[in-house]
């Protein structure tokens, strides 16, 4: 009889419809649509929505309210499952698969880059696509790109990642540097000899005309700022 009992509900089901009283799919797919909508809400991009209507075998109790999660750590982003449980005396909850594509822009080399090259806005070029499917740390702005560094060598046409370059070394090992030091109300300047290159915000060792080696922060104008 255990056995018999689900294949007569699902007979009655396919003869009947729905049972009387319980939770459609269709509501528990709109309930979903609408969470997804609201968490990719300021996406940068053209947002697509799909929800997968959920299998509910047997029927589950009908809810007066429905409330959606995101597993610890996920974003309505790509492919992913959001979690769904009633609040309230049916007491069930379920995971419901769903599918959020960002169409947008992202940024490629307009030329084959070599290492150490510096970016500017005619290195780059735009491309539209599904910015879900192309990966980690993909850039979308010029601003994230000009002015960087590159790594290593990338093909023209390539999307361009964080990745792949850095800052610009504004202090080089050997070379003479400005040595500010200030504090509350006053600012020194000073000179001497880098003893490493670095980039804005790194750390940097410089010996003064006396001998002293001080250490020091990068700045921006590839001045060495020390604290007091």
């Amino acid at each position: 009889m255990k056995r018999i009992a689900p294949c007569l509900l699902l007979i009655g089901l396919a003869l009947f419809g729905p049972v009387a009283g319980a939770q459609t799919a269709d509501t528990i797919r709109a309930v979903v649509h609408e969470f997804l909508r609201g968490q990719s809400a300021g996406t940068p991009g053209e947002v697509h929505i799909t929800v997968t209507p959920p299998q509910m075998q047997p029927p589950l109790p009908a809810c007066d309210r429905i409330e959606p999660w995101l597993p610890a750590g996920a974003r309505a982003w790509g492919r992913l499952r959001v979690g769904v449980r009633c609040v309230g005396e049916a007491n069930w909850s379920l995971y419901v698969a769903a599918h959020v594509q960002v169409i947008g822009y992202y940024l490629v080399s307009a030329r084959a880059l070599r290492p150490g090259e510096i970016l500017t806005a005619s290195d780059l070029a735009e491309q539209q696509g599904d910015l879900t499917e192309m990966g980690r740390q993909l850039l979308t702005d010029p601003s994230q790109a000009i002015g960087s560094q590159m790594r290593f060598a990338v093909a023209q046409g390539q999307p361009l990642r964080a990745t792949m370059m850095a800052q610009p070394q504004v202090i080089q090992s050997g070379r003479p540097v400005s040595v500010i030091v200030q504090g509350n109300g006053f600012r020194v300047a000073n000179s001497g000899t880098a003893l490493n290159s670095a980039r804005a915000g790194q750390g940097v060792r410089v010996r003064l005309p006396s001998g002293k080696v001080v250490h020091g922060v990068a700045g921006e104008n590839g001045e060495v700022v020390l604290s007091p």
